[in-house]
């Protein structure tokens, strides 16, 4: 189980770095799109596309590393109010809600990208393959669905063992 963990951290981690990469990428091609727009003329014809490429390329790259740090937007002003006991089982009870979303999302983010590909979608204007883009969608959500089931199985284990210890 802790060797599998420390796979899916660093799959995670090369994952964000690759989403922290492409938005550097695409900052550049926006500032040299727009550079080239005002002293050319011609802005580069497929930095809009790429961009947004791009950006749904950071979006989903960096969502299961945030999860896996706890560092995502949580609503705790009646949950931090709780007991302690009572606190593990509202986590547990929104970590089943997360897993039911992901789970949805999986299924139909899957879906798109395999009509997609049936389709082989381009985009309009650079003729860019848009399936493979497409695809982290159910990937990434797919990693947050195992670091949410990783997050919850350690609450459950760190409460037999504190029962157990009695």
């Amino acid at each position: 189980m802790n060797f599998l963990s420390k796979v899916l951290d660093q799959v995670v981690r090369f994952l964000f770095y690759l989403g922290v990469l492409s938005g550097a990428v695409m900052a550049l091609l926006i500032f040299v799109s727009a550079v080239l727009r005002y002293v050319v003329g011609s802005p580069i014809s497929f930095s809009d596309e790429l961009a947004s490429l791009l950006f749904v390329f950071l979006a989903f790259s960096t969502f299961p590393y945030v999860l896996s740090r706890g560092e995502h937007i949580r609503l705790t002003i009646v949950t931090e109010r709780l007991a302690q006991p009572m606190q593990k089982i509202a986590q547990i009870f929104a970590s089943i809600i997360f897993l039911g979303f992901a789970s949805i999302f999986i299924y139909e983010s899957y879906n798109f990208v395999q009509f997609s590909q049936l389709l082989n979608s381009h985009s309009e204007v650079s003729g860019i393959l848009l399936w493979p883009w497409m695809a982290l969608m159910p990937c990434s959500l797919g990693l947050c669905f195992l670091i949410e089931l990783r997050a919850i199985t350690r609450v459950l284990m760190l409460k037999a063992t504190k029962e157990s210890a009695i």
